[in-house]
């Protein structure tokens, strides 16, 4: 059911957009290293209308770890922000053949989550790793797309007087991660350190 609506959304917005003219359409690619070896890409496709925006995100990588175990991860999730709320979500997951699917939509009671754990639902304006638009990196907490869990954060900021790019830290409990933005806010690269060891970054593409 919550797919469903998703699915509707999702055309909608899109469907208004194009049908009107005044959808803004925006392509973020990145190529993903682990350790510096490039192993996947990471694809985000905006579509801007006002103050709601519908995120479709793909991610694929390959790699082995230690040089003996292959890793094969498959990401793919839409999303429907609005004024910063996040209101609607479906993604699905697969890791090692293994997949796990979070759906969400937002009704009177706040935004209902539904993921392999059970439904939980969560009240007030929600919040997620939204990189692609840092004004709305705020909170104690961010709901992850993968795993359907509001992840408790510490966000933090620096602008650098050398050249005016924006650094900001998300502080997980088990692992930081580092973005960096233009001067003019565009989102250059992402970094992290994985907990099976690897640094994890992601270079933008133009």
């Amino acid at each position: 059911m919550i797919r469903s609506l998703i699915a509707l959304f999702l055309s909608l917005s899109v469907g208004q957009a194009v049908a009107s003219g005044s959808g803004n359409l925006r392509v973020l690619d990145f190529d993903v290293f682990l350790n510096d070896r490039e192993v996947g890409k990471h694809r985000f496709e905006l579509l801007e209308q006002g103050e709601s925006v519908a995120v479709s995100s793909t991610m694929s990588l390959d790699f082995k770890l230690f040089k003996i175990k292959s890793v094969t991860y498959r990401h793919q999730a839409n999303e429907i922000w609005q004024a910063g709320c996040l209101v609607g979500l479906q993604s699905e997951t697969e890791k090692q053949g293994k997949t796990v699917a979070v759906e969400a939509v937002r009704d009177q009671s706040g935004l209902v989550i539904q993921r392999p754990e059970g439904v939980e639902t969560i009240t007030g304006c929600v919040r997620g790793f939204s990189y692609w638009n840092p004004q709305w990196l705020e909170g104690e907490k961010l709901l992850n797309a993968e795993t359907g869990i509001n992840s408790p954060v510490e966000i933090s900021s620096d602008v650098s007087e050398q050249d005016n790019t924006t650094h900001i830290k998300i502080a997980l409990a088990k692992a930081d991660i580092d973005l960096q933005y233009s001067a003019a806010g565009e989102w250059l690269s992402l970094q992290t350190e994985l907990l099976i060891g690897g640094t994890l970054r992601y270079q933008r593409v133009f």
